[in-house]
């Protein structure tokens, strides 16, 4: 439950911040990228009332197979946030980061 009220904040903020990015300055690519975020958002949080819905009908009503439907969904959010976060690639292609070894004679202070 955390997990989905915790994720609302976090996805807007990227959203709002998605063409601002300091990385990159194609605009086009970033325009693009914030339509792809929108509509995983959207996915994401249409994908919740039907889940909530089998979660119900399982455990309240007792429905045969609603558990499977509802572990669908439950997935669904699982592959939905794993998208909106690979589309940060497309904001982080121009960062190069390295991890460089130090000399074996440096003293370290």
């Amino acid at each position: 439950m955390a997990y989905m009220l915790l994720t609302l904040p976090y996805m807007l903020l990227l959203l709002k911040s998605g063409d601002k990015s300091p990385f990159t300055h194609n605009t086009k690519e970033l325009v693009a990228n914030r339509s792809r975020r929108k509509w995983v958002f959207l996915m994401f949080f249409g994908s919740i009332p039907p889940m909530i819905y089998f979660f119900i009908s399982h455990k309240v009503h007792k429905v045969a197979g609603a558990y499977t439907s509802y572990a669908f969904f439950e997935w669904a959010l699982i592959v939905f946030d794993v998208m909106f976060d690979s589309l940060a690639m497309v904001e982080f292609k121009a960062l190069d980061l390295a991890v460089l070894p130090g000399k074996p004679d440096e003293q370290r202070e």
